[in-house]
């Protein structure tokens, strides 16, 4: 790792010629050096102490201290009862935690409030999926909630299953006709049904969950002229060895035939009704009707439900198998119509959600950093669940309280303190469309984009045995790092070693960090801020099972059981994720040169081009724009200019001042920032990323230079006007790309030059 290699020979050689120089200049012998003299001295150490490299100890320390009892304990308090965001629970857990924080020692820990459009089922009137007969007679109705399996399964306040932000609808199909099944209700999807003569207009519709975000299929759906849509999880994505009752939870991970996902829909970040600016008193508030929330209604159900529709519907056959799920005997037909001898059936969907204002609170708390307080290291983690939310978020949680206690209990036994200040964040309904941190962040953006050195989101701790650990190229080296000195989990002698070891049952060699796609608060950190962060989680073992998401996910089944008794027994994954995000911010807010990788950026960025050139799409853009070879140069620019700036860096290490060492820092920490396009992505106002940003088509899926994907999509569909002022949209893009990437280079001249 040559760009660590190079932070530690000038921290080495920073620290050594200023301090020595110092005493050289003030005498021959530190004793005859004077009182004053000596406490300058002292401040110089301070300006150029690299804590982490000179107090490995206390690493080690860190790692040890990182206690499974209390994060089993912290569990169990988290996941105890149901906390939806906006709920009186939700809010006594912002209480709790805001009180831990301040008995742990912390300087600071406040509750920050905002009042934001949620969605809520109406309680006392269940959304319905029903068959009815010829006769009006009701002959299948689904159920709303889970069977309580375990003794702690069942809670008066438990939400009944919904899809957020989907409109109270009452729609229903002709007798005998107008159920399609749609596959994953991605755009391909559709696709292939309209190349199949299938027609979704007018239709209710039943998607299976997985592949894509839910609000990208019910988009789709509203797109195509769908007036409803159910969605259900399908036993190949969720209860892979059997669906029978020894085969399932409780007695396995696997889900039972109740269990519904639920979640929201919403396709946009924050507040709906404050996009891009804080949902403060001060606020201008949109109509709901105009917060562009999804038009059709949607539903939840489990695969028992699903059974029942699906094997009545008749119609064309599926084009392959891979549109087949895990339903024994049944056919999976498209539809529309149903089978003969259901021929009078009528299926209705009947929903009553209600968009409504909340409170919500996050919880911020900091440590103040001793050498550069107003440098931040950020550590965030959701509250909200959809219902006990055992993995989802409060794994996550439960890490982010041993972590804080692990901190400030190192600063009472050693008298350690962080260089720069630490940033404990618990976010509030997050689960609704990453409200809490979006809010946040546009209340805070300016103060943000000046001091944030990283933001590492912990969402899911555990949810399986393997690391996963998304994140800003300019980490991928320090997470290495990390990771190599925290133990394994399972057999490995490190972390590193098991997430190597899994990468390699996967031919994925040589093995390869990631970049993020959306889903959780890193969005505006990442997205709006181009702060560089991490999302660290422990995920599925996918040699093992090749599923989407770990299968109780957003259902009643997330439970403190399900984890103590077959995800993390022993807590050895909790304490792995603790151990990890410890050290992670002890390294960031320690280390005199930020450990930042640059050289990950530029070679991220050609991967992302190289993907055009794999696909084809690079001839198809230079057709349209020959400028295009120009983004492709100033990108060969960008990266000899960083060559460049880490060479002088190791050749400047025997003369850096303080002064020196920040601006240096400085001009690190806003790298990523230079390619941050002021009025978003086209169409995306909120994205503005312009190299990493989540992809338009799947808000879950990651994607280099998004805009340019997104402009291309479809584009030889389009009529010749359409397509010429697409082409046009194309063209300024790639313009604004090359005159982004010309910058960074630019960037990274000595900081005396503009």
């Amino acid at each position: 790792m040559a760009s660590q290699n190079i932070v530690a020979i000038v921290v080495a050689a920073a620290v050594s010629f200023l301090v020595g120089g110092i005493i050289g200049h003030l005498g021959t012998g530190i004793d005859t050096i004077s009182s004053s003299d000596k406490e300058k001295i002292s401040i110089m150490e301070k300006l150029v102490a690299d804590k982490w490299e000179s107090e490995e100890h206390l690493n080690h320390k860190i790692i040890d201290m990182v206690n499974t009892d209390n994060l089993r304990n912290n569990l169990i308090e988290l996941a105890k009862f149901p906390h939806l965001a906006g709920t009186e629970r939700d809010h006594q857990l912002a209480h709790m935690i805001r009180d831990r924080f301040l008995e742990a020692g912390f300087d600071t820990a406040d509750l920050v409030p905002y009042d934001v459009l949620l969605s809520r089922p109406n309680r006392t009137n269940p959304n319905l999926i029903t068959l009815e007969d010829g006769e009006g007679q009701i002959i299948f109705s689904s159920t709303y909630q889970e069977k309580p399996l375990h003794e702690d399964d069942s809670d008066p306040e438990f939400i009944h299953a919904f899809n957020a932000f989907t409109p109270a609808g009452d729609v229903r199909t002709e007798a005998g006709r107008g159920v399609v099944y749609v596959n994953y209700a991605r755009v391909e999807d559709f696709d292939k049904l309209e190349e199949l003569n299938v027609n979704v207009s007018g239709c209710i519709v039943i998607a299976r969950y997985g592949k894509i975000f839910r609000g990208n299929k019910v988009l789709h759906a509203q797109e195509r002229g769908v007036k409803g849509i159910i969605l259900f999880t399908d036993p190949s994505d969720v209860a892979q060895e059997g669906v029978e009752a020894q085969d399932v939870y409780p007695n396995s991970w696997w889900l039972p035939g109740s269990g519904m996902q639920r979640g929201s829909t919403y396709m946009g970040d924050g507040d709906p009704l404050t996009p891009g600016w804080p949902s403060t008193a001060q606020a201008y508030r949109l109509k709901v009707e105009d917060a562009q929330l999804p038009m059709i209604p949607c539903q939840p159900i489990g695969y028992d439900d699903a059974r029942v529709i699906l094997e009545k519907i008749g119609g064309t056959p599926v084009p392959s198998d891979d549109w087949k799920g895990g339903l024994t005997g049944v056919a999976y037909n498209l539809g529309p119509e149903l089978q003969d001898r259901y021929s009078n059936y009528t299926l209705r969907l009947n929903t009553h959600n209600v968009h409504q204002v909340h409170r919500s609170y996050n919880v911020i708390g900091t440590i103040k950093g001793k050498v550069e307080p107003d440098r931040y290291v950020l550590i965030g983690n959701h509250r909200d669940a959809w219902g006990y939310g055992a993995s989802d978020p409060s794994s996550g949680t439960a890490q982010m309280l041993e972590t804080a206690r692990v901190l400030t209990q190192l600063i009472s036994s050693t008298g350690w303190r962080p260089r720069r200040t630490l940033v404990f964040c618990s976010w509030g309904a997050e689960e609704f469309g990453l409200i809490g941190s979006t809010e946040w962040v546009e209340e805070h953006v300016n103060k943000l984009q000046e001091r944030a050195v990283i933001y590492l989101n912990t969402d899911t701790c555990a949810s399986g045995p393997i690391i996963h650990i998304p994140s800003s190229p300019l980490l991928w080296d320090s997470i290495t790092l990390v990771m190599k000195m925290v133990p394994g989990v399972r057999d490995g002698a490190t972390l590193y070693h098991e997430w190597e070891a899994h990468n390699v049952a996967l031919n994925r060699t040589p093995s390869k960090i990631f970049t993020l796609g959306s889903g959780s608060d890193y969005d505006a950190f990442s997205f709006y801020c181009a702060i560089p962060s991490v999302d660290l989680t422990f995920q599925r073992d996918r040699s093992k099972y090749d599923i989407i998401k770990y299968p109780y996910y957003h259902t009643g089944y997330d439970t403190f059981y399900m984890m103590d008794k077959h995800v993390d027994p022993g807590f050895r994954i909790h304490q792995g994720c603790g151990r990890i995000a410890s050290l992670l911010l002890k390294y960031f807010a320690d280390s005199l040169i930020v450990p930042y990788s640059l050289q990950h950026l530029p070679e991220a960025m050609k991967d992302a081009l190289d993907t055009f050139r794999k696909s084809g799409k690079r001839d198809k853009i230079i057709n349209i724009y020959e400028n295009y070879v120009l983004l492709e140069a100033s990108l060969a620019k960008f990266a000899d200019a960083v060559t460049s700036f880490q060479r002088q860096l190791e050749m400047r290490a025997t003369n850096l001042d303080p002064v020196s060492i920040r601006a240096i820092n400085d001009q690190m920490m806003k790298l990523e920032q230079v390619f941050i396009l002021p009025a978003g992505l086209p169409g995306r106002p909120t994205v503005r990323h312009a190299v990493f940003a989540s992809s338009q088509f799947d808000n879950y899926a990651p994607s280099g230079f998004p805009g340019i994907s997104d402009l291309l999509y479809r584009i030889e569909e389009l009529d010749a006007a359409e397509r010429l002022k697409k082409e046009e949209e194309i063209k300024k893009h790639i313009s604004d790309l090359t005159i982004m990437t010309e910058r960074a280079a630019s960037f990274l001249q000595d900081f005396h030059l503009i």
